[in-house]
């Protein structure tokens, strides 16, 4: 009986060791399956946010780019609403110093005639009378030259501020948008 109950318990015991080893070999098995669960979770949210970061920063520079296109073009058009208003300020101020040339002549030209009428005076009374009429014809002129000059002017500069007031409008609309 003896060696039977000794049988017995080395049975027992080669059970509970199996038993152990069992147990210990299932816990291993959760444990190998829960660690590459939360690797495959890991490199499934690592890829996802990967793929959202390539998107983002694709979007960005797609962004940039666009927005990049657009400032170089807002400057090229700026640049030649600049030029076209230093074209028309150039005509006007060349109509403008033209007028006066003009004037200057004409003005020289009519001097020159008076001057040939005040040395045929012959009275004091013709003389009063020819510098009244010299007078006359200085303040006619001056005034009809201010306002052929005032003209200029006032055309030049309309037509020198309008490709400006029309890329600000087309810059606002831009911006605005």
């Amino acid at each position: 009986m003896t060696a039977q109950k000794k049988t017995t318990q080395y049975d027992a015991a080669e059970q509970a060791v199996n038993a152990a080893l069992d147990a210990a070999e299932n816990l291993a098995a959760q444990g190998a399956e829960a660690v590459d669960a939360a690797i495959a979770t890991s490199e499934d949210a690592l890829k996802e946010g990967w793929d959202k970061t390539q998107a983002y920063a694709d979007e960005q520079a797609a962004a940039f780019k666009n927005g990049f296109g657009q400032a170089a073009n807002l400057a090229q058009d700026n640049l030649t609403a600049a030029f076209s208003a230093a074209k028309q300020a150039n005509q006007g101020w060349n109509a403008y110093t033209q007028q006066v040339m003009d004037y200057t002549k004409k003005a020289f030209a009519e001097n020159v005639t008076m001057a040939g009428k005040f040395a045929a005076a012959k009275t004091p009374d013709e003389f009063i009378s020819l510098q009244s009429e010299a007078a006359d014809k200085a303040v006619n002129r001056v005034s009809a030259q201010a306002r052929k000059l005032n003209d200029i002017a006032l055309k030049s500069a309309a037509k020198t501020v309008q490709p400006l007031n029309k890329q600000y409008e087309k810059n606002l609309d831009t911006f605005a948008n």
